[in-house]
This record gives C-alpha cells, structure tokens and sequence, in this order.
C-alpha cells in the first residue's frame, strides 16, 4: 500500500479588530448600506472581530465638556454610553466612519463623537493612540459631492493629523434622496467590499 505524506506549511493569521462607527440616524438607509459591504467584505474568511456601532442608537451621549480631566486621567471622564465606543476605538487596528451631510458638515452624533476623541490627546498636543490604524471614510449626501468630499477631507484631516491614522480609502455617495441609492449601485458595493478586504 503506498502512503502520500502530505506537508503542510503552518501560516500565522493575525486577527485584525475593526470598529465601524454609523453617525447616521436613518436605519437602513446609504451609510448602514455601505458600512455593512464593508464590514462584509473585511470578515469574509477571516477570524478578524468587529463591532459596529449606531450612534444614534445611544441613549446617553454627551459632548465634551472641555473639563481637561482627561489630561490628568488619560481617558475621558465623563461616563455615558459613549465610554465603552472609546474603549473600542483604543483597541481597534481599523475604524470605519461614517455620517450624511446635514447643513453641510457632518451629523451632529458625529461631532459628539469626533469631540469626545479629544480624551486622546495629550497636554502637549501629541495623540495617545498607536499610530498605524487603519480609517476608511464614509460620507454620503443629497446633491453636492464636492461639499461631502470636503466633509470626508476634514474627517481624515483630524484622525491623520492627530492620531497618525493611514486612510486606506473613502467613498462618497451623492443619494439624490433615495435610501435605497447605494444599495442598487454595483460598483460602489464591490468598492465597499475591496475596501473591507484592506481592513
């Protein structure tokens, strides 16, 4: 009887923590679409984690409140349902945002957000974060792609500036009052899902 001796080479697979932060209230509408062919395609075949979160789902979310007890503490001390989203965005190797314009910024859960990241940065203005995480930018709007290009670029802005984040990728989706617009776009899901795959 002849015996096949099959090797096998041993291949280490790091496990990547992603955070997904949806600043949109609308459920089901572009950016949940979008944030979920992401996450789709980031957890396709990997042992990666995730979290995702709906910011407006959070009953408790208070803006910062410029108390600086994070600079004696190291962390942000007001305790809310934001505490715990702070604590992801720490562990995360890759974070995912996204938000619809509104007035021409972003959403107001957003800002929330972005301003409670201030418990990040040090007295002397240096962020505390490991630097090298991954960002993926998510900005959806009604009509005006270059004001929602101008959102997605101070997104960015602050998480490379600040925290030295490499912006891996964005995508910027002109709704035209459909909630359903980047469901029905192919290409725009098959962006998504590369995107993920960077993650």
């Amino acid at each position: 009887m002849m015996v096949k001796l099959i090797y096998t080479k041993s291949i280490d697979i790091y496990m990547s923590k992603i955070l997904a932060v949806n600043a949109s209230p609308r459920r089901g509408g572009n950016c949940e679409t979008i944030v979920n062919a992401i996450t789709d395609g980031a957890m396709r075949f990997t042992s990666n984690m995730l979290d995702i979160v709906n910011l407006n789902t959070l009953r408790l979310m208070n803006g910062c409140q410029a108390c600086m007890g994070c600079k004696f503490t190291g962390s942000c001390v007001a305790k809310d349902d934001l505490t715990p989203i702070l604590s992801l965005v720490k562990e995360s190797d890759s974070i995912i945002v996204a938000t619809p314009v509104y007035f021409g910024h972003a959403s107001a859960q957003y800002k929330v957000f972005e301003d409670r990241l201030f418990s990040f940065i040090e007295k002397d203005g240096s962020g505390v974060l490991p630097s090298g995480k991954k960002l993926v930018t998510i900005v959806t709007c009604e009509d005006d792609v270059e004001i929602a290009e101008t959102v997605a670029d101070e997104i960015e802005w602050m998480f490379v500036n600040y925290f030295s984040f490499n912006a891996v990728g964005r995508i910027v989706l002109a709704a035209k009052g459909s909630k359903n617009a980047a469901k029905k776009n192919d290409e725009l899901m098959e962006k998504a899902i590369l995107l993920g795959k960077e993650l």
